[in-house]
């Protein structure tokens, strides 16, 4: 019986942790397989992996190098058949192992688009350093699979990633499970009507750029922000210097957003990095009309743009409306675009149409075959 071990830093609430836990929910696929879970971090889980999964833990603090001991520790004692990782350190601790020759095949798997995550991250030398480590290993792996095809031509012209072993598959989506917790209470008080928008409050997320693009729109609903994160405090007083507290509101963490998504009258983005948008297609599943900003990969695939709309960087996308990055005149058009009623219908069908494309059983599929695919080569 063949031994896959799937590697990430930790569970935590992120989507490359989502992603793996949904393609270990459907044990039908992997039949045959032993499949284990490995985290490098000794810390709490987030998220549940299936009771099925056998799940260790080691200690690496966060800490790279001690990252790559400990696997390779772990790797000698256990001789796995492939080791699939999530997340840059895994990544790299897994490639590099590949090149050292201490394991038989390394699968690495990127949820983000890794030259604007790093833009976001560090400047200048800091920069160049932190972009070594994939830049110098990755191509050792026996393949790469992006989340969206931005994120894997990214790792062919950036990070030295060999063409012909870099794919693309995207996220899978739980759509029946997502349907079933979007029917429960919602955890936050929410108001009557109103647009939402999700994720860490962080500067990737753009916040105060979706805010002033709100305030100078059409809409009337408040506008509500579900996520938290290290900028809640700089967004308040935002918020209040704007004079709009009782217009834009910090909700918090929800730990099931569905039943708040599901009530909004639409889904809102303007964040400048993402790797495969997670909340969108979320938002998607419940029905929701979306924009999002055409930030580096993933919203451009999801919804399609074909049909310009007022200027030549305003897209009417198949599925939903797609802006301009920092575009804020674009943004404040697109909700004024969606004040109308019927319109909104329109594009809720086609946002559920289209999350059916991502179902997990779909994907999960997808995945499998592929991993099988390199177990065989």
């Amino acid at each position: 019986m063949k031994k896959i071990v799937f590697l990430i830093n930790s569970i935590k609430l992120g989507g490359a942790e989502r992603a793996l836990v949904n393609l270990l929910s459907k044990p039908t696929f992997y039949e045959g397989f032993d499949v284990s879970v490995l985290l490098l971090d000794d810390e709490p889980l987030a998220r549940e992996v299936p009771d099925h999964i056998k799940l260790v833990k080691l200690d690496s603090g966060g800490s790279l190098l001690k990252s790559v001991i400990n696997l390779k520790e772990y790797l000698k004692r256990n001789s796995p058949d492939l080791v699939v990782s999530f997340l840059v350190r895994s990544n790299v601790a897994n490639a590099f192992l590949r090149w050292f020759g201490a394991h038989s095949k390394a699968v690495l798997c990127e949820r983000m688009h890794l030259s604007s995550h790093l833009d976001n991250q560090f400047s200048g030398l800091k920069r160049r350093i932190a972009s070594l480590p994939p830049t110098l290993f990755y191509r050792f792996a026996d393949a790469a699979i992006g989340v969206s095809t931005g994120v894997t031509n990214d790792l062919i012209a950036n990070f030295s990633m060999p063409k012909e072993k870099a794919f693309t598959i995207f996220n899978p989506y739980n759509t029946e499970e997502i349907l079933t917790k979007a029917k429960a209470p919602s955890e936050v008080t929410i108001p009557p009507e109103f647009i939402i928008s999700t994720g860490r409050l962080t500067p990737a997320k753009n916040f105060k750029h979706l805010i002033d693009a709100y305030l100078a729109s059409n809409e009337f609903a408040p506008l509500c922000i579900l996520g938290e994160g290290a900028q809640k405090q700089e967004l308040l007083e935002f918020i209040q210097q704007r004079g709009a507290s009782d217009k834009v509101l910090l909700l918090g963490y929800a730990k099931n957003p569905f039943p708040i998504l599901a009530k909004a009258k639409y889904y809102i983005s303007a964040s400048t990095n993402e790797g495969f948008p997670n909340a969108l297609v979320e938002a998607m599943v419940v029905g929701l009309p979306v924009i999002m900003t055409n930030c580096p990969s993933g919203p451009a695939e999801i919804l399609e743009e074909n049909e310009v709309f007022n200027s030549e960087t305003m897209y009417i996308g198949k599925h939903g409306i797609l802006v301009p990055l920092n575009k804020q005149s674009e943004l404040t058009a697109a909700m004024n675009y969606l004040q109308d009623n019927e319109r909104r219908k329109v594009y809720s069908v086609k946002s559920i149409r289209r999350a059916n494309d991502f179902h997990i059983n779909n994907i999960a599929r997808d995945y499998w075959r592929f991993l099988n695919t390199v177990l065989q080569n």
